[in-house]
Order: C-alpha cells, then structure tokens, then sequence
C-alpha cells in the first residue's frame, strides 16, 4: 500500500523546470510590490540635496534627523490623536456589535427578524450620501473640529458589517450552551459575558484589527470633521495639510525626506499588529468562511 502511494506521489510530481519557474514569478512579483516600501524607508533616511537632485536607490549618507523631527515636533499630537480615535473606535465596534448580534442571533423577541433586516439595509446606502446629513447633525451638536464624530457613532451598533459577521459566527455557537447556563440561573447578560463571549473573541480580535487599520489609515472622516482645527488632526490629515497643501504657510512640503518619515511612522504600527495578529487573523476569517 505504501508503495503505491508512493508511486502516485511521484507520478504527480511538479516537473523541476516549472517549480524554478513558479518561484522565480513569485519573488519577481514580490520586488515589485515591495520596491514603493523600499523607496518609502530609503527615501525618508536621504539628505534633502538628494532627494531633489539626481534619484538613486541608495543614500550618500544616512540622514537621522527627518525621525528626531518627527518625534520633536506636533507630530506627537497627531500620533496621540490617532491612536486615541483607533482605541476608542476599536471599544465601540467590540462591545456594540458583539451585544447588538447576541440580542438578534441568541435572544427571542418580537420583530427580530425586521430588525436585522433594517440593520442590513444600511449596507445599500452609500457612505456619500449619508455624509451631508452626519454633518448636519454633528455640527448642531458642535462636534465639528473635534475627534467625536470619529469614534462616538460606532458605539450605537458597531457597523452594519461588523454585526453580521459576529452575528454570523454566533449562529455557530449550539444553544445547548446559553440554555444550559440559563437553567443554571443566569440571566442574558451573564450567559453573554461568560458563554457567548469568550467563544467568539476570534471574530472580536479580527474586527479589532481590521477596525485598527482602517482608523488609523482614515483620511476622508479627519478631513470632513476636523479639517479646520489643527490640535485634533491625525496623522494621515496632517501629512495632507501639511506637506500637500502647507496650509501652514511654512514650506515644509519641500522636505520631502521628512514626509516620509512620517509615512515609514505610520507603517510600522499596522506591520507590527498583522505580524503579530497573522494567525489569528486568518482563523478569524477561515471561521467565518465556514459557519457564514
């Protein structure tokens, strides 16, 4: 028996040719997607006399003060900013969504069915035309120049998305569960707590992350809401004010070394938390894939 397994491995084998092949495209392809990253790190450690003069690949010399300034400068404030709009956002979609889908997949009520529909619905709107009105409504609650409108909504449901797929990998979770803990005397809140919870913090933390990337990588919300008060901007609206446009009148978007700086600054965070979240990440989705 092993021998004819062993015979049809070989007989299927990969010719040796099309393997090189393979491999070959693939770390070709990979220098392609990585070459703006390499120019994005090489290019933030140039002198500004190379930056603006003939382009190479490589440095003269490696110029460490483009970081030094960016850690001397506002650029803290931003940095604080988006980080505390990321958590904020990150709280909200966790706790809102998680509870928001245990009460439509778990709990039995009147017209829970017309509910998810509703919440559904939402995803046939375009984020465009919702925007005029949010605006509307935040400026007469006088949130306009501050971080609210940035992570105050996603604590009132989560997100459309974020419901379903929390919703989605809920339904896999067996009722013998939740009806096991009530018969024992807990109420909906504990059985959520100490049952629902701790079994789908893999869909939690792939929301945490994905949710982390998107805030900290936004740009239309900061530029809507915030755009006119300089202490609240983020980084990614700052790198826009700044260097696209030098509201500020200083000329700093000449100092192209010190943009991008701030550009390798805003990578490493999100290169850090997929590297470290990875599997996780992927476990996350694989579920979803199989209990959707």
């Amino acid at each position: 028996m092993q021998n004819i397994v062993k015979k049809q491995r070989s007989y299927y084998k990969e010719p040796l040719a099309l393997t090189i092949a393979k491999y070959f495209f693939l770390v070709l392809f990979s220098f392609f997607f990585l070459f703006p990253v390499y120019a994005l790190v090489i290019n933030s450690f140039m002198p500004y006399e190379q930056l603006v003069g003939v382009r190479s690949l490589w440095p003269k010399y490696f110029e460490f003060k483009t970081y030094t300034k960016v850690f001397t400068t506002e650029y803290v404030r931003y940095f604080v900013n988006t980080l505390k709009v990321c958590f904020l956002n990150i709280g909200g979609v966790c706790v809102a969504s998680s509870l928001t889908a245990y009460a439509i997949s778990k709990l039995d009520f009147w017209g829970k069915n017309f509910v998810f529909a509703v919440i559904m619905g939402m995803v046939l709107l375009p984020s465009t035309i919702l925007s005029i009105p949010l605006y509307i409504i935040y400026s007469k609650l006088e949130w306009i120049g501050t971080l609210y409108p940035l992570w105050v909504p996603m604590w009132f449901g989560g997100g459309t998305m974020n419901i379903f797929l929390v919703r989605q990998f809920m339904k896999g979770i067996p009722k013998s569960y939740s009806e096991a803990a009530s018969l024992d005397g807990a109420n909906s809140l504990q059985v959520f707590i100490k049952i629902i919870l701790p079994l789908v913090k893999p869909i939690l933390i792939y929301l945490a992350v994905t949710g982390f990337f998107g805030n900290w990588n936004d740009f239309s919300g900061p530029l809507m809401y915030v755009r006119d008060e300089q202490k609240n901007w983020t980084v990614s609206l700052a790198l826009y004010m700044i260097f696209g446009t030098d509201s500020l009148g200083s000329g700093t978007q000449k100092f192209m070394n010190n943009q991008m700086a701030v550009g390798v600054m805003m990578m490493i965070p999100c290169v850090i938390l997929f590297a470290f979240f990875q599997k996780t990440i992927m476990e996350g989705i694989s579920v979803i894939g199989v209990k959707g």
